[in-house]
């Protein structure tokens, strides 16, 4: 169970742009300032054979929980999500998922390492 004190991380959230640029591509690059920002608790995954080879490609899978809202709920895998104050980045591989239907909690499968 998650408590208010296990939100250690402040985490940007950001939503890349669609943007055409004529040649039929329709991203744009993510922007500087983020959508909005939230506590968040970031547990890092360490087992599993799809984890163990991520890791060996440089690669970390995490479970990212934060606390349920209209803007979180938003939130898709187009989204990038950044440690505002550690810098790393996180590409969503999934979510929001509501972990025990508590509508409280809604947690992201993340990893960083990997292209956007």
């Amino acid at each position: 169970m998650t408590s208010a004190g296990d939100l250690r991380h402040r985490l940007g959230f950001f939503r890349r742009p669609v943007i055409s640029d004529g040649h039929g591509n329709v991203e744009g690059a993510f922007p500087d300032a983020p959508e909005f920002e939230c506590a968040a608790a970031v547990q890092v995954r360490f087992g599993g054979e799809a984890v163990l080879a991520a890791r060996l490609q440089g690669q970390q899978t995490a479970t990212i929980r934060v606390r349920r809202s209209q803007a979180t709920l938003a939130v898709t895998t187009d989204w990038r999500i950044r440690d505002m104050r550690e810098g790393a980045i996180w590409e969503i591989k999934s979510g929001p998922v509501d972990p025990d239907d508590g509508r409280q909690w809604v947690e992201f499968l993340c990893q960083s390492g990997v292209a956007a």
